[in-house]
């Protein structure tokens, strides 16, 4: 599943061997491309505040994906999260099209609180219309990249198969191996 927020919270970028940290959200041009790409353009270039919100936040959806692995996200991680969704206040307007009607949505002002608003929207929708039990972060220490558990069996533990999969499979053999030495 390719949402929004899975791309947001990825963007504290790990080696999956464990070797650096990269923060996209300081690296020059990859907020811009990820507001393209996702249709959030704004007018004004994020400051010193914007970034450490922009951070607040990731760490935020963290903290309720790790949550969720024990069934309830932390009462005080659902008020920030409410806070962040009612930053923006939004219109409603009546909208026909070849199908029918339909109730729009608009943001009264698109700035940076609009951004997280839509971010954190997008974590809403996961939530409400999938399983919220198939959000997870990644089982390698190294890594804990979020994704989206699309395997019938949900016991996907790994973000990706061809890398941290493949490396923690490896070290577990290794580790036996020695162990039988």
């Amino acid at each position: 599943m390719d949402a929004l927020c899975i791309q947001f919270i990825n963007s504290d970028f790990r080696d999956f061997r464990g070797r650096w940290v990269r923060d996209d959200l300081l690296q020059p041009g990859w907020l811009e491309q990820f507001l393209v790409t996702w249709g959030l353009q704004i007018e004004t270039s994020p400051d010193a505040a914007v970034l450490a919100a922009l951070t607040a936040l990731r760490d935020l959806l963290k903290r309720m994906i790790a949550s969720l692995a024990d069934g309830r996200i932390a009462d005080e991680d659902l008020a920030q999260f409410n806070a962040i969704l009612l930053k923006i206040p939004l219109h409603r307007s009546l909208v026909q099209d070849a199908e029918g009607y339909s109730l729009e949505l608009a943001a009264v002002k698109k700035d940076w609180d609009w951004v997280q608003a839509e971010i954190a929207a997008s974590f809403s929708h996961i939530l409400i219309e999938h399983d919220p039990r198939r959000i997870k972060l990644c089982a390698n220490d190294y890594c804990r990249g979020a994704f989206y558990d699309e395997s019938k069996s949900r016991t996907q533990r790994y973000c990706t198969a061809d890398k941290c999969a493949n490396l923690m499979k490896a070290r577990r053999f290794r580790a036996r191996h020695r162990r039988d030495a």
